[in-house]
């Protein structure tokens, strides 16, 4: 019996852990449509959330092209760990803007396979701009 009331006990204090490091689907689609929409109407911050900058990177083509990641961290109030990342990518020789969301860890399969689906739609040049740019993120993030 006491073992059960451990495992009980230890069940009710880790579920909220886990349920707080997951990206959930509102959230997934704020970053991937709803901060671009906002941006662009100069609507307000969404409710009870907030971006934090994390880093910039430029790749430079051989085109005379640069290919931009931006990354951001989104953050929930009270939270000490991002909800998710976002990384904006751009190009300067057509004005190409795509928002791309980065769950977190131990977000739900479907939510990993719609960032995989996006990022392999990249081929070339954009590949290796989002390529670099997640290793750069992955290098800040060792750095802390």
């Amino acid at each position: 019996m006491k073992t059960l009331a451990t495992a009980i006990l230890l069940l009710v204090l880790l579920v909220p852990i886990r349920a707080i490091s997951q990206t959930t689907l509102e959230e997934y689609n704020y970053v991937t449509k709803g901060y671009q929409v906002q941006i662009q109407s100069g609507l307000d911050m969404k409710k009870g959330y907030n971006f934090e900058d994390i880093t910039t990177h430029h790749v430079e083509s051989g085109k005379g092209v640069t290919r931009q990641t931006e990354f951001k961290a989104l953050f929930k109030e009270g939270q000490k760990k991002p909800s998710a990342i976002l990384c904006i990518y751009t190009r300067s020789d057509n004005g190409f803007k795509d928002f791309i969301c980065i769950p977190q860890f131990n977000s739900e399969k479907a939510l990993w396979d719609s960032t995989w689906d996006k990022i392999a739609t990249y081929e070339g040049e954009g590949s290796n701009a989002v390529i670099w740019g997640l290793a750069k993120l992955s290098s800040f993030y060792s750095m802390k």
